[in-house]
This record gives structure tokens, sequence and C-alpha cells, in this order.
């Protein structure tokens, strides 16, 4: 299949028609994309081995766009933002990776101003945002504070970690040492647990092996899942169950490896 193929199916699942390269297409498909593309590791978990051996983690973009649409996947920082650049590239947009301290991976994208675009922290950034400009958002789950200083971008999530923004375009292949950092099993901090997170109808929830929360506007809704309830859940998320089965198959060979 050639690109045009995988674009025309990456945005009729977004639900978005194609349109130019401008602000309002770009804040269409940033909202979209972060309703409806899943963060979750267990494509990242089912690629580990193959990752591994090759100190490639990311899948192709074919794999990628179908693993989205036909199995409810995403990924990460690195492997959505990797293929939201794919797809902005390819809808005529000017795309640059930027860096943020310690471990995260967004974009930043040309228009008649720098935008900062991120569609992998789980935070709630329904829109592009210049880059140069301090802003506030929050949900039901958390404030998130961008704060531009002289030299440097502090990001603050209340709850959730303190980060520091590099503006400077960075390549995947200067990236390359944290990336492969990241996907260490012993002390990646994304291969702890089996994690997801999506909204349920416009709720956000998370799953983090057995315990869901559901982050209501007056209340946290914690519930702890058997095996069975969290496939059902699996489901709700719209997330093929064998992709989450053959993940969690991997994570608990992996970590009794671990415990050798």
């Amino acid at each position: 299949m050639d690109d045009k193929y995988y674009v025309e199916k990456f945005l009729s699942f977004l639900e978005v028609e194609g349109s130019n390269p401008d602000l309002p297409f770009l804040n269409e498909l940033t909202k979209s994309h972060q309703l409806k593309v899943t963060w979750e590791n267990l494509s990242k978990i089912v690629d580990y081995e193959k990752g591994f051996a090759t100190e490639n983690f990311l899948p192709p973009i074919d794999v990628y766009i179908n693993r989205v649409v036909d199995q409810g996947g995403g990924g990460t920082c690195w492997t959505l933002a990797v293929g939201f650049k794919w797809l902005l590239e390819k809808l005529g947009y000017e795309v640059h990776y930027l860096y943020m301290d310690h471990g995260h991976l967004c974009l930043r994208v040309e228009l008649e101003q720098p935008y900062y675009v991120d569609v992998g922290y789980t935070a709630p950034l329904f829109k592009a945002y210049p880059l140069f400009k301090s802003f506030t958002v929050k949900n039901d789950r958390e404030i998130f504070v961008f704060d531009v200083q002289q030299d440097k971008i502090e990001v603050t999530r209340t709850p959730g970690p303190f980060k520091t923004l590099s503006t400077k375009p960075v390549s995947l292949e200067f990236l390359h040492p944290v990336f492969l950092e990241s996907n260490h099993w012993e002390t990646g901090k994304m291969l702890k647990d089996l994690l997801v997170f999506g909204y349920i109808d416009g709720v956000p929830t998370s799953l983090t092996t057995n315990t869901l929360k559901q982050f209501l506007p007056d209340q946290v809704v914690t519930t702890t899942l058997t095996d069975e309830e969290v496939v059902d859940v699996i489901q709700t998320f719209k997330i093929d169950s064998n992709l989450y089965l053959q993940a969690k198959e991997i994570f608990q060979r992996r970590q009794l490896k671990k415990q050798d």
C-alpha cells in the first residue's frame, strides 16, 4: 500500500477530512487524536523483544497505523509522536521533534509561528499552543502548566512529574541513546506495569495492571479488577483483547526473568 492509502486510513479513523495545512486543521487533528488514539504500553511490550534484538523499537508506519485503526492501539510518547509527525508531514505541515527532559518526545509545528503539539503525554492538550507563550490547562485529572522562561520551558503537572522542554529541533538519531534507555526492561519507567489511558465517554480513564481509575468532576473512582474484568475493560477502551493478552504474556515472562 502507498502512503496515500495510510493517510486516508488514519484520517478516516480520526473522522477528520483533509484540509489545508493551517492552524484550525492542526487543532482538529490534535483534538481527535487525543480522544481517539489510545495511550498504552501494550504495543511497546509486544514490540520489545524484536526491538531489543535490532535496537529499533519503533514499528513501521504501516504496522503502526494498522494497529491504531484495526486493534485500537497507539503507544507511548515516542511512537505517538513519530506517527503523528508522519501524518502531519504527509498533509503538508513542517514538523520537527522536540525533547523534554527527562524522557518525553513531542512536536514543533511551524506555521506563522512555532507551535507546541503533544499527543503523547496523556495531558489535556487538545490543540496546538504557541511554543513561546506560557499557558495552563486542566481537566478532572490534572493541572498542566507550560511556563516559558528566558532560556527554557518548564512543564509541571499536578499531580505528576516536572520536566524541561528544549525548543530546538532534534533528530531521532540524536535521541537514540535516550530511546534505548527508555526501552531497558529493568529500568524503563514505561515497562513496570501494563498501562492504558484514554477517554471513555469523555471521561479520562486509566488502567494500571488491575487498577482502573475514572477521573470524574467530583471524585476519582478507583476499582480493583479481576483478570477477567480487565479483559472486559480493555474492550471498553476499544482495544483488541488479543493485543492485550499478547502483551500480558510477554510482560509476565519478562518479569519472571528479571526476578531470576
